[in-house]
């Protein structure tokens, strides 16, 4: 793997890490944890930005809602203390947009270089 793609991962997978770190600092605020994934997510989003990527975070963000959801209060195969969005953490399905964008461009990088 070229030495730029890897960097270009770890940017990624940085940005992931520096919003669970602030998680613990935060002690579960889930007010101020929201708000510093979405300033983490619009950095990161102005530093490198693909055509099509806001369409595929906002998939993800209801489709993750809606499995959070369904799981949560529906099947009750999971349970969130203190969540404010229908059994669900705000942040949570920010999260989940992000993943939708975070695994295509890690994908890409990867069947790039094949």
């Amino acid at each position: 793997m070229k030495k730029e793609n890897l960097k270009e991962i770890l940017f990624q997978i940085l940005s992931l890490i520096i919003a669970f770190i602030i998680l613990t600092i935060t002690k579960g605020n889930e007010l101020i944890f929201t708000i510093t994934v979405i300033f983490v997510l619009l950095i990161n989003f102005k530093i490198k930005y693909y055509k099509g990527e806001w369409a595929l975070f906002f998939i993800g963000l209801i489709l993750g809602f809606f499995i959070e959801v369904i799981l949560g209060l529906f099947y009750r195969m999971q349970y969130w203390q203190d969540s404010t969005l229908l059994g669900v953490p705000i942040w949570l399905p920010i999260i989940w947009g992000y993943a939708f964008v975070f695994i295509r461009r890690i994908g890409s990088i990867i069947i790039k270089n094949k």
